[in-house]
């Protein structure tokens, strides 16, 4: 029992939660990943034409219990892996804060992806999968329960009244379009905005929720619920099981080098370069929606003074070992047929800033909108600085992000993009040092940029800068 509650915290906290991919989330040159964070980020894309290939993302985070980084490294342990040997059993660090402990896990397939410039417009479409875990709400005791066993010996006896309990998994797909626009561009400042809709077609889905849980352990056999009440559901896997529909809003705000009374992106009449910027500012809300699974197994349940004689020997096996207990011990059960899923909402605010040519450097807050008692996956809150230097051709960030404000365990970040290919992690520090891992997060992607629009082909770019309301484009005609 012990070790699938750690297996829980540690590998399934987020599987679908490289949750933001910070390293990406202010690349001019990849419109298509800084638009999953603010749609209004594909007005006036700098590249004509943006294509993604594919791209694959993996994050784990918990706030419980971290592997030991001086008795393991992580290159270590995955070179055992890759060899098929095993080392010493690993060593596990737990929290010795009392607040509530969180996980999640993020697996993220990017599929492919396509944005183009219509003058002011951007249309775009998109594909991708995820598989999300949350686990939320969890009290600093149960964690050391989960860690140590139900014989953990400085907590028998103890009565604990915890509450909010929460953990939620899904995986679904998503099939978007995305439209953003230049809404107002005057004098040195550009204001656009965006949307993305989606279809949502479910895989999967889980919950396990404890509105109340009062109760206490007395000694190595014996335990007593003196009352809960919460719901379970599972939509067992398949193709299509849950349907549903989700939407990004934004806008962006630029102020520019050069007047844009009449810039149009990606034209002739406008020098055929992309509009620089002192800064960017952004705000937007994302993933809102959800989806609706039919034929789930479960129901809701409450219950007081459950005595349980031997908890060592409670084994549940499947749900309908599960279904059977609830029933039996529960004073009430109520079934349950569907269930209705939440996306990982949040609101989010950037800012970029260039610091000199190719020099910029960017903040992302990210804020998680969901109830504690809801059934909303919910979204790791986080905070990060990313300095970046950016050509059309090679690209670095180095992401700082706070996860859930805990300014404790800063985690430091590389993105790397060598031409069309990307490789990155928002937390690259266990790579190289024998630091305490509570944190694994990698991502990769192989993307093609169309730098040049048709409208601009066979046109040398010029140096010179364009001024609006100036007579440089009206051609010369000659007195007869």
């Amino acid at each position: 029992m012990r070790w699938q509650w750690i297996a829980l915290l540690l590998c399934s906290g987020q599987l679908a939660v490289a949750q933001e991919q910070l390293g990406l989330s202010h690349s001019n040159y990849m419109p298509l990943e800084g638009g999953l964070l603010n749609p209004a980020r594909y007005a006036g894309q700098w590249p004509y034409a943006d294509l993604r290939v594919l791209g694959v993302g993996l994050n784990i985070w918990n706030d419980l219990v971290a592997l030991s980084g001086s008795d393991h490294s992580l290159v270590g342990e995955i070179r055992n892996g890759l060899n098929g040997t095993s080392g010493p059993d690993p060593v596990l660090r737990t929290s010795f804060s009392e607040r509530d402990k969180k996980a999640t896990t993020l697996l993220d397939l990017r599929g492919p992806a396509a944005s183009i410039s219509m003058g002011r417009g951007t249309f775009g479409f998109s594909l991708r999968s995820r598989a999300a875990l949350s686990v939320t709400g969890v009290p600093a005791s149960m964690g050391r329960f989960m860690i140590n066993g139900l014989n953990h010996a400085p907590q028998r006896g103890v009565r604990y009244r915890d509450d909010n309990i929460r953990q939620v998994m899904a995986t679904w797909n998503d099939a978007s379009i995305h439209y953003a626009r230049i809404v107002q561009a005057s004098g040195f400042g550009m204001l656009s905005a965006g949307a993305s809709v989606s279809y949502r077609m479910g895989h999967a889905a889980a919950i396990l929720r404890f509105d109340e849980l009062d109760y206490t352990i007395l000694d190595t056999m014996r335990a007593v619920v003196h009352g809960t009440s919460g719901t379970y559901t599972l939509a067992m896997p398949g193709t299509g099981i849950g349907r549903g529909w989700g939407a990004d809003l934004g806008v962006s705000y630029e102020r520019t080098f050069e007047e844009v009374d009449r810039y149009l992106p990606h034209r002739s009449s406008t020098g055929c370069k992309p509009m620089g910027y002192r800064y960017r500012l952004g705000l937007s809300i994302i993933d809102l929606g959800g989806m609706q699974f039919r034929d789930v197994q479960g129901g809701a349940f409450s219950g007081t003074d459950v005595a349980i004689d031997d908890h060592q020997a409670l084994s549940i096996e499947g749900t309908d070992e599960l279904d059977s207990l609830l029933r039996s011990d529960m004073s009430t059960y109520r079934p349950v047929d569907r269930i209705r899923l939440g996306a990982p909402t949040a609101l989010s605010i950037q800012y970029d800033h260039r610091l000199r040519e190719k020099v910029y450097i960017g903040t992302v807050w990210v804020q998680q909108i969901s109830s504690p008692r809801g059934t909303r996956i919910r979204r790791p809150n986080t905070l990060a600085i990313s300095p970046r230097f950016e050509t059309r051709v090679f690209e670095a960030a180095l992401p700082i992000t706070i996860r859930e404000y805990d300014l404790r365990r800063p985690m430091i970040g590389l993105m790397m993009r060598f031409n069309n290919l990307v490789l990155g992690s928002d937390h690259i520090v266990p790579l190289f040092t024998r630091q305490d891992i509570h944190a694994v997060d990698v991502y990769a992607m192989l993307r093609i940029n169309m730098h040049r629009s048709p409208f601009c082909r066979g046109r040398r770019r010029s140096n010179r800068s364009h001024a609006p309301g100036s007579m440089e484009q009206l051609p010369c005609i000659l007195p007869q």
